[in-house]
């Protein structure tokens, strides 16, 4: 019980923290083009930022634009490899400088958001099509692998230093959210995505104590 309340809260301050993002600071970006400051609101509209992290963001992505009008002008008007990459590492180097952690994952989270909920989805509605599944235990299995898809990228973007202790976590974060669905619904989600009824769906394990 103690980990579903731990996950809804978790959830829910995700979802309050983004809700809360989306807001430019215009006095502060006063002077930056149109184009750059753009780029600031939309890394702004998923983590809220100070106005002086926003001028330090506008500075980064000036330094990025001119790197990319240099490597197009040196490659025919294309963008190199070699240039995309480079424009990548300043993004996450721009970003590790100006945020701090704690925004950084919130930021990552608000990012990868869209392509987490289509895996969720996509796992639950597979899943659904196999199995004799209520309502309720598709919902567990959407928003259970929703949740393991979307701390996975962000864990591996912010650990890709350190890929053996950021496998070691999400290994950890998989788990727990299994069992989510165990505890909530009653079936298990095996390794080869085959499930497994481990009890009757019992609908008073949702309910606060």
């Amino acid at each position: 019980m103690k980990t579903i309340k731990s996950i809804i809260i978790l959830v829910g301050l995700i979802c309050a923290g983004i809700a809360q993002a989306q807001t430019l600071d215009v006095a502060a970006l006063k002077g930056v083009s149109p184009a750059v400051m753009r780029q600031v609101y939309e890394i702004s509209r998923n983590v809220k930022l100070t106005g002086e992290q926003q001028l330090k963001l506008a500075h980064g992505i000036e330094k990025e634009n001119k790197y990319f009008l240099q490597d197009i002008a040196e490659n025919d008007g294309m963008l190199s490899v070699r240039g995309a990459q480079k424009l990548a590492k300043m993004r996450d180097q721009m970003l590790a400088d100006v945020l701090s952690e704690d925004e950084l994952a919130q930021y990552y989270r608000g990012y990868f958001d869209k392509e987490a909920d289509a895996e969720g989805q996509k796992v639950a509605n597979e899943l659904r099509s196999r199995y004799a599944l209520t309502d309720q235990n598709w919902k567990f299995i959407r928003i259970a692998f929703y949740k393991i898809d979307l701390e996975s990228r962000v864990i591996s973007k912010m650990m890709a230093d350190q890929p053996k202790k950021a496998a070691k976590r999400i290994e950890e974060i998989k788990r727990e959210y299994l069992t989510s669905i165990e505890e909530k619904g009653g079936l298990r989600v095996n390794p080869d995505m085959t499930i497994t009824w481990v009890r009757e769906f019992n609908p008073n394990a949702l309910r606060k104590e």
